[in-house]
């Protein structure tokens, strides 16, 4: 019975795993089609009030900052493609790591290797903080 017991706790904390890395993935893919779309109230569901992000070039920026620049003018990229994402979940806190192919227009994609935290917000996971190093040539 104990065995029964410790195998459906195992599963279903894989499981629950399975599902809050799915919900991070997504959120992850919500604030890259919020910045391509220039959708400020999908950036607002997908970014944390308090979030830190530092861009590849090392310009910091909060959240207000980076919305504010992202609405400026015309769309500031084609689009996002990750690749090699790993997400591990610690409580109510993610970790995404991964590879991202950044289009902009009129330049050719560049690669960057990012991590990114994700915290839950009353069940809406949201990123906290974003940094990313971009990949030589």
């Amino acid at each position: 019975m104990k065995r029964a017991v410790t195998l459906l706790l195992v599963i279903g904390s894989a499981v629950f795993a399975a599902d809050t890395s799915d919900m991070v993935r997504e959120a992850a893919n919500g604030w890259t089609q919020a910045a391509v779309k220039q959708d400020s109230g999908a950036l607002h569901k997908y970014l944390a009030e308090d979030l830190q992000y530092a861009h590849a070039g090392g310009k910091t920026q909060n959240r207000d900052e980076y919305i504010a620049a992202v609405m400026a003018g015309p769309s500031h990229y084609e689009s996002f493609t990750f690749s090699d994402v790993k997400v591990k979940v610690y409580g109510k806190v993610a970790l995404l790591t991964g590879f991202v192919d950044v289009k902009m227009p009129g330049q050719e994609a560049f690669r960057v290797r990012t991590l990114q935290v994700y915290t839950d917000n009353n069940g809406q996971w949201q990123m906290a903080a974003h940094q990313s190093t971009r990949l030589g040539r």
